[in-house]
């Protein structure tokens, strides 16, 4: 008996964990909570909106700030601004999915009506042409195919849109987003570690050359 209950023991964790970083994943052409992953796309840059610099979990560093405006069932975590190498920790509650950026863009218009849908997924698009490099690594398995994780805006969103209307917001639309983007599925309770980096090499432009390089310890409570 004892022999017998280690084994169905020793079968249920090995099953709470993927065996490969593909079984970890939601694809591209998925979706979560009835929203597909571009949609979430545009829901993290606009989440980057809703709070204020200080404690804005893309300027922060040590991964401190990592709880800030999340919500819902799925767990926003971030790059940062620009050519970026950090290292975050970060307690997230199990059962949340896990979505990122690799490395990405976005552009909106900066004064409104002065950029069309179509002329923001273009400008957003144009780095993402030229990727020189990308890994993705969960636990040690590392992605095997990261350019099929591209992901772009098909409809432009507000930029601002998650801001509450008490603070009178203006209308950032039409905003697009276009990059590489990974959502994992909930975690296994106990600690994880998350790399991923990226580089751009566009012969000229903003953030042509922008390289990613980002590290998570992830703690499943």
């Amino acid at each position: 008996m004892k022999r017998i209950f280690l084994a169905v023991s020793i079968c249920l964790a090995t099953n709470s964990y993927a065996l490969s970083f593909e079984d970890a994943i939601v694809n591209p052409g998925e979706s979560v909570s009835g929203k597909h992953l571009d949609e979430y796309a545009n829901m993290w840059w606009q989440w980057t909106y809703t709070m204020p610099k200080e404690i804005s979990p893309v300027r922060d560093t040590t991964g401190k700030y990592c709880h800030v405006g999340q919500q819902g069932e799925v767990w926003f975590l971030a790059g940062g601004y620009g050519t970026s190498k950090i290292k975050r920790r970060c307690e997230i509650p199990q059962g949340k999915y896990i979505f990122f950026p690799v490395i990405n863009m976005a552009y909106w218009p900066r004064t409104e009506g002065s950029m069309s849908c179509d002329s923001a997924k273009r400008s957003a698009a144009l780095n993402n042409d030229e990727l020189l490099s990308i890994q993705v690594e969960l636990d040690s398995m590392k992605a095997l195919n990261p350019t099929s994780m591209r992901v772009a805006s098909q409809d432009c969103f507000n930029l601002l849109g998650l801001v509450p209307k008490r603070y009178s917001p203006p209308n950032l639309y039409p905003a697009a987003t276009d990059g590489y983007w990974v959502m994992l599925k909930p975690l296994a309770k106990g600690a994880h570690i998350l790399k991923f980096n990226a580089m751009y090499n566009r012969e000229k432009g903003a953030y042509s050359k922008m390289a990613q390089d980002i590290e998570y310890k992830i703690f499943v409570k």
